[in-house]
């Protein structure tokens, strides 16, 4: 089996962006970017293609594909990328697995990581610590689905592997809440569109809710935390420093225009543009705007944070999610989009 079929299995989104390049003589640089279909990671990106920023810096993207986080890192590792959006755990997982990835742009200044649990269960499971004997879900090992239920877990004196049933479920939102609907899972380390989308259907309730400044505080160590970014490697930025901070300004013009737009009028405009509207199939507007509302509050500057660096690194050595740290500086590329406290 290739390389790209070891993975590809596990894609739950990709497309050519058919039609959406600027003219050829403008086109300086073509990339493949490679995440995970989350809106608190990908809200940023839809806005600059929606806008056109990456065009503006030369750059045409050909093609987006979503997949497990786990599964996106190996295929970046084997080079099949040189581009991509992922949660923090992922970083160190690749650097200490051989893979000298860098941080180069803040997507996310909050954990996006909610903990939800089946609505039967709301009078049997009030604290984290009544999951015992019970089936948590998270998407694969590995990945910040992953690192978040570990740490809920852990913090509550349960042994993911001992106390609970822990089941992997991959990272497609249909399968997830699915699985939530179903009972195959009493709780899952949650992120969008999947929060949302069973909070407002009254599927689950939330028991850790990362959009609360106290249960983020409470649970994650601090009230900001460095959950999301656009990485690359050590090898393209000596390649490509200036393709590298091309994409990072447009990405950055993306996470302007998101804390700068309205919910209301970034769902019709993302909704309704040939360029991203096909992320929004099957969601209803209101769904959209709500999401959009929640999760706004931690799209910052893009500015790499040192204080959400250490408060990420801290918790994932402390609950035993990656074998030893990493430093700041082997972590993140600051010269483009800078460091911040």
């Amino acid at each position: 089996m290739g390389r790209r079929s070891r993975w590809a299995v596990w894609v739950t989104v990709a497309c050519l962006l058919a039609g959406a390049s600027v003219a050829p003589a403008q086109v300086r640089s073509r990339v493949q970017m490679a995440g995970v279909l989350s809106y608190e990671q990908n809200l940023p990106v839809f806005v600059a293609l929606a806008r056109g920023f990456y065009e503006q810096e030369g750059v045409e993207v050909t093609r987006l594909v979503f997949g497990s986080g786990g599964a996106m890192r190996t295929a970046m590792m084997a080079r099949e990328f040189d581009f991509g959006y992922f949660a923090f755990v992922h970083v160190p997982l690749a650097r200490l697995g051989g893979s000298p990835w860098k941080a180069i742009l803040a997507l996310h200044d909050r954990e996006i990581f909610s903990l939800v649990v089946r609505n039967e269960l709301r009078d049997q499971v009030r604290r984290v610590e009544d999951l015992r004997g019970r089936a948590v879900g998270f998407s694969l090992p590995g990945a910040g689905s992953w690192m978040a239920a570990n740490v809920f877990l852990r913090k509550a004196g349960l042994d993911p592997e001992r106390d609970v049933r822990f089941l992997p479920l991959g990272g497609d939102p249909a399968v997830i809440y699915s699985a939530i609907r179903t009972g195959r899972v009493d709780a899952f380390s949650a992120w969008e569109p999947t929060t949302t989308r069973v909070l407002l259907e009254g599927l689950a309730y939330a028991l850790v809710r990362a959009w609360a400044d106290r249960d983020h505080r409470e649970w994650y160590g601090s009230d900001r935390a460095l959950s999301l970014m656009l990485v690359t490697r050590e090898d393209v930025i000596q390649r490509d420093p200036d393709l590298v901070g091309r994409i990072v300004r447009a990405t950055r013009r993306g996470l302007e225009g998101v804390r700068a737009t309205s919910p209301e009028r970034l769902a019709t405009e993302l909704m309704d543009h040939p360029r991203t509207r096909e992320y929004f199939s099957g969601l209803q507007r209101p769904f959209v705007v709500e999401m959009f509302r929640k999760i706004r509050g931690g799209f910052g500057t893009g500015c790499i944070s040192r204080r959400g660096f250490e408060a990420e690194m801290r918790l994932a050595v402390q609950y035993q999610v990656v074998r030893q740290p990493v430093s700041f500086e082997e972590f993140a590329d600051t010269r483009w989009a800078g460091a911040c406290p």
